[in-house]
């Protein structure tokens, strides 16, 4: 949502537009997103791909990781179930799709 700035022009426009009218479209186009980013994240159930593991969850129980197609703080993440004993971490790993598990990201299993 756009704010004033001190000091920029924009600041002493005529006709602002109230807060309550700004959290109202955001919470409009927010919920288009989800649908749309459910919509691609389903398409990818069943696909096997690559997946760079970046670290463990706190307790271990889900490598964390993301495709070769994802962009850091921007896209989503592959959640693995952590079966392994050797530390996979900063390693590729073949992954298949197999859930979505919020509207941003996915779970995957090791494959192959």
């Amino acid at each position: 949502m756009y704010s004033k700035e001190d000091g920029t022009p924009a600041e002493k426009l005529p006709n602002q537009i109230h807060g309550n009218t700004k959290k109202s479209r955001y919470n409009k186009i927010m919920k288009l997103q989800q649908e749309i980013s459910n919509e691609i994240l389903k398409n990818k159930i069943g696909n096997i791909c690559e997946v760079l593991i970046e670290h463990k969850t706190f307790d271990g129980k889900y490598l964390v990781g993301r495709t070769k197609q994802d962009v850091p703080e921007m896209d989503g993440l592959v959640y693995i179930k952590n079966n392994n004993k050797e530390d996979l971490t900063n390693k590729f790993v073949n992954c298949k799709i197999v859930d979505i598990i919020n509207n941003y990201d996915l779970e995957g299993e090791i494959y192959g």
